[in-house]
């Protein structure tokens, strides 16, 4: 016949699991109270500076001004207008073809890529001239009703023709 044990088991495990529940928590709380892990000797020497600074004070001053005078020419850029600085100018592309066109004062057509080289270098000429150095970006209109053009093709041959300029198909 079995006979039940003397002693319960429970008296055993209710305290064994109490302290397992303690050692879990132990172990999650292990990442967030430890330091940061201890890096090893660096093997690699610290870079050596690019240039040797100069010996003379005057130099060393010259050097000062130019960054300063850098740094102004920076700040001055940076707080102008983007007006100051861009000059749009906006294409037109035809509902009924697809053939790409600006005003200058009457219709101009720019059919291939020579005729839009000549448009950008004229471009550029008038906006140097228009008063300091500006940035040209062209806006290439869709038509307002458009009846199938410009297609995906034509839209690729003309992103070719000014891949170097930015603009935008809108």
């Amino acid at each position: 016949m079995i006979t039940p044990p003397r002693r319960a088991v429970t008296r055993f495990f209710v305290p064994f699991i109490d302290v397992l529940i303690l050692l879990f928590g132990i172990f999650l709380l292990m990442p967030f109270v430890s330091g940061p892990a201890a890096p090893d000797a660096p093997d690699v020497k610290p870079a050596a500076p690019k240039e040797a600074l100069p010996d003379s004070v005057p130099e060393l001053q010259r050097q000062l001004t130019e960054a300063r005078d850098r740094l102004a020419r920076m700040q001055k850029v940076a707080n102008s207008r983007i007006t100051d600085r861009l000059v749009v100018r906006v294409l037109h592309t035809d509902r009924k073809d697809g053939t790409l066109y600006y005003f200058d004062p009457d219709r101009q057509e720019i059919r291939t890529e020579e005729d839009a080289r000549r448009f950008v270098l004229d471009q550029e000429a008038l906006a140097n001239k228009a008063g300091g150095v500006k940035d040209l970006y062209f806006l290439i209109l869709y038509p307002e009703n458009p009846l199938g053009f410009p297609t995906k093709k034509q839209e690729d041959q003309i992103r070719g023709w000014f891949h170097k300029i930015p603009h935008e198909f809108q």
